[in-house]
């Protein structure tokens, strides 16, 4: 548009088009205003000529079969030669004219049938504009009707300098005016675009390797999107963590097994039972450090997943499992809670912990899922509360199970790997975990807070 290429610059762009309409629209408004004073102008002049005319009219008599021409006039200025406004009459082929007319050389009257009228707002008579109203009129005797024609005139030459002079005001100052209003327009752009600028300085800096993420003071309009790419830089960040932490608990876990295994080959026979033992811890612990690893964390650009739905298949799964206990579960779930990750996430944090519920529940098991709002932000979080009849869980118990890093081969009886995922699934989502007691079934009560 107007030549500009996809890459010019934003503000160059809303600068030169928001100049290009103001200043199109002042000149409208110019052309508008210009029209409306000429034509609200020779309005008036016609009416003042209307005026003058019908006042002649008024005054004609007609006495003894002679028409008495006017003494009296509407206007002084008809009685003082070349005052710029002139009456004629014309009856037949008699004219009668005012004194004002004296020397003057005006445009000749023309005949008109009755009530036909003429007004010229321009009328060039050697070299000079006069405005022009004239009717045909009827004049009624005891023996006859008399048509005339009454015409009026004016000099216009003093309305259309007046009009240029208001054209040339008018034109002026909408040169004034346009040059500030560009000046505010560009001082206002300038003021407008310093938050962009800002966001672009951070980003920069960001690409150098700055640990900082943008903060909270930008304007409403943007905080959506700074939100955004703050909760993308923190999940790298935690994600690069989760996998720093993930390998370095691997390699601590493996090192045990890993020094049995030499200090076993060193001797003779070498116990195989040993080995395979140490083999398969291994194995577990690197099935467990894998799964840790799976984890995807919070997304910040995610199609939500419907909790019910995982809710549904996960208890019907678990049921089928536990049939010879015949628990029954309460299910309450806001309409409409989604989940903003990966269902995989979903999938194993509600799989562990409903997992854990159905192996130590009596009878019962309550599944409260709510959404949580959070001003400025579009989609929802999630307050998940999973609650059993069993024997809970100690008070002392609970900070140890809510351990961050407890190892693979750190596990707590009843407890424990699985536990242990859905402590760092939450973590992924910066989200919290904690362990109470059901207020109503009297057992553990797990609750998780997902934020937005």
């Amino acid at each position: 548009m107007f030549g500009l290429g996809q890459r010019t610059a934003l503000k160059t762009r809303v600068l030169l088009s928001s100049s290009l309409a103001l200043i199109l629209a002042l000149s409208l408004m110019g052309v508008i205003m210009h029209q409306a004073f000429k034509e609200k102008t020779l309005q008036l002049v016609e009416e003042r000529l209307e005026g003058y005319l019908y006042a002649l009219i008024a005054y004609i008599e007609y006495d003894e079969n002679q028409l008495v021409m006017p003494d009296n006039y509407p206007t002084p200025r008809m009685e003082q030669p070349a005052s710029g406004i002139y009456g004629q009459i014309l009856i037949r082929d008699f004219l009668w004219q005012t004194p004002s007319i004296l020397g003057q050389d005006i445009p000749d009257i023309e005949p008109l049938s009755t009530n036909q009228r003429v007004f010229n707002t321009r009328q060039e008579f050697a070299g000079v504009p006069y405005f022009y109203l004239s009717q045909g009129v009827a004049i009624e005797t005891d023996d006859e009707v008399i048509h005339a024609t009454i015409a009026v005139s004016e000099n216009a030459g003093e309305f259309y300098d007046e009009l240029a002079a208001f054209r040339e005001s008018l034109l002026t100052w909408i040169v004034v005016i346009s040059g500030g209003l560009l000046v505010v327009q560009w001082v206002i752009m300038f003021w407008a675009t310093r938050p962009l600028k800002r966001l672009m300085y951070d980003l920069s800096q960001l690409e150098q390797g700055a640990d900082s993420i943008f903060s909270e003071d930008y304007p409403l309009e943007l905080r959506g999107l700074t939100a955004s790419l703050n909760r993308l830089i923190e999940n790298e960040r935690n994600s690069l963590q989760r996998q720093r932490r993930t390998l370095g608990d691997l390699a601590h876990s493996l090192k045990t097994p890993l020094a049995i295994i030499h200090s076993e080959l060193d001797n003779q026979p070498v116990d195989k039972v040993i080995i395979k033992q140490q083999i398969i811890q291994m194995d577990e612990i690197v099935a467990y450090q894998l799964k840790r690893a799976a984890v995807a964390g919070h997304r910040t650009f995610v199609q939500g997943i419907p909790v019910i739905d995982v809710v549904d298949k996960i208890i019907d799964s678990l049921q089928k499992v536990h049939r010879h206990k015949n628990v029954e579960v309460k299910t309450t779930v806001a309409p409409g809670a989604e989940f903003f990750g990966e269902q995989g996430d979903l999938m194993e944090l509600l799989g562990n912990l409903l997992e854990n519920a159905f192996k130590w529940c009596d009878l019962h098991i309550h599944i409260t899922i709510k959404t949580l709002i959070k001003t400025g932000r579009q989609r929802t979080g999630l307050i998940i509360e999973i609650g059993d009849d069993g024997p809970g869980i100690a008070q002392h118990k609970r900070e140890t199970l809510l351990k961050r890093g407890v190892r693979g081969d750190e596990k707590v009886t009843g407890h424990g790997i699985g536990l242990s995922i859905v402590t760092d699934i939450v973590e992924s989502y910066q989200g919290e975990l904690s362990i109470e007691r059901d207020p109503e079934l009297h057992g553990a009560l797990f609750k998780i807070i997902l934020p937005p």
